[in-house]
């Protein structure tokens, strides 16, 4: 099982540390331990006024591009894909000017992007930036970088959306050999990078082996102190997708539950987050021959995902999970 949309990762630790005005990097802390707990209204107001003093200071476009890419973060996990994607633009448009088409911020934030487009569905958008990003990093013999496998692993999901497994497969496997080269880096890039490995071999009829990574990936997260609760709950839907393949029917129902309420828990009843879990959550209980409730679950989902269809033109996806014929 796997879904048609990519992650939200919450960067931290990849800019650069020098000339940082304490005021703009204690905003900028504030901002993003607020984020880690879910209380993202109070964290865009502090990425807000990080932007504001960097705006002020001169000399300080990446401490703007990094500001503008917190909140571009931050809008995501309020539900508001658009203005996300247009505050990532201007954090890759003001890179490209200060710091060059090499930069790495540049490689980040262009990724980011792409994952926007694709969750939106916007496939030849997606491919171009990741290409670009890929081709960069070719160019200039780097593609063995953290920054090159989040790029990967994107590309992946990308061929994934396209039923592509096999592609999709190999790209994730490439992903996987450069996170595990770089001994303790990455953690949480590793941890995504092997769940959505999992989700493409469960897609494609290998649940044994999926399980495997799965069960890594959740292995990782529970070590991380820091981690988005969306990627926390998918991991859990996604353990219950690989029960259900393997026949562990009584294994399933808890972690999905999980899931679907920690998702609600943290962004909300109407945040498309919600919406994407409940479709998730629809599709298991079909497999588990829950028609009845699936069919709430399903109803309830994709209203939520027409209505945040309507309030911005990212915002609608569903997950490839419940398009997935039942097992």
């Amino acid at each position: 099982m796997c879904r048609r949309y990519i992650y939200v990762f919450v960067i931290t630790g990849c800019w650069p540390a020098h000339a940082q005005s304490t005021g703009w990097a204690e905003l900028t802390r504030q901002g993003r331990s607020l984020q880690a707990q879910s209380r993202f209204r109070e964290a865009e107001s502090a990425f807000q006024s990080a932007l504001e003093e960097a705006e002020r200071t001169s000399g300080a476009a990446e401490q703007q591009a990094t500001s503008l890419f917190d909140l571009a973060v931050i809008k995501v996990d309020l539900g508001m894909m658009a203005e996300g994607a247009r505050l990532c633009q201007r954090s890759a448009s003001l890179l490209a000017q200060t710091a060059g088409e090499s930069n790495p911020q540049l490689e980040v934030v262009r990724t980011r992007l792409a994952e926007l487009y694709l969750d939106s569905g916007q496939l030849r958008t997606a491919t171009t930036l990741l290409r670009q990003v890929i081709g960069a990093q070719e160019k200039a013999s780097q593609t063995a970088t953290l920054p090159g496998a989040r790029a990967l692993d994107a590309l992946a999901c990308v061929y994934a959306r396209q039923r592509k497994f096999g592609a999709a497969r190999k790209l994730e496997r490439r992903a996987l050999s450069i996170l595990e080269s770089r001994s303790g880096e990455g953690e949480l890039s590793l941890a995504i990078t092997s769940l959505h490995l999992s989700m493409f071999l469960d897609a494609a009829g290998h649940p044994a082996e999926g399980l495997i990574h799965a069960e890594r990936a959740a292995q990782i997260l529970k070590r991380l102190p820091v981690v988005e609760p969306f990627v926390r709950a998918d991991s859990s839907r996604n353990l219950a997708s690989l029960y259900v393949s393997l026949g562990r029917r009584e294994d399933a129902e808890t972690p999905s539950r999980e899931a679907m309420e920690l998702v609600e828990r943290a962004y909300g009843p109407d945040h498309f987050y919600t919406g994407w879990m409940l479709l998730a959550r629809a599709a298991i209980l079909r497999r588990l021959g829950r028609g009845s409730e699936a069919e709430a679950a399903q109803h309830r989902g994709e209203g939520i995902l027409t209505a945040q269809s309507q309030r911005d033109r990212l915002g609608y996806t569903v997950p490839m999970s419940a398009l997935l014929p039942p097992r």
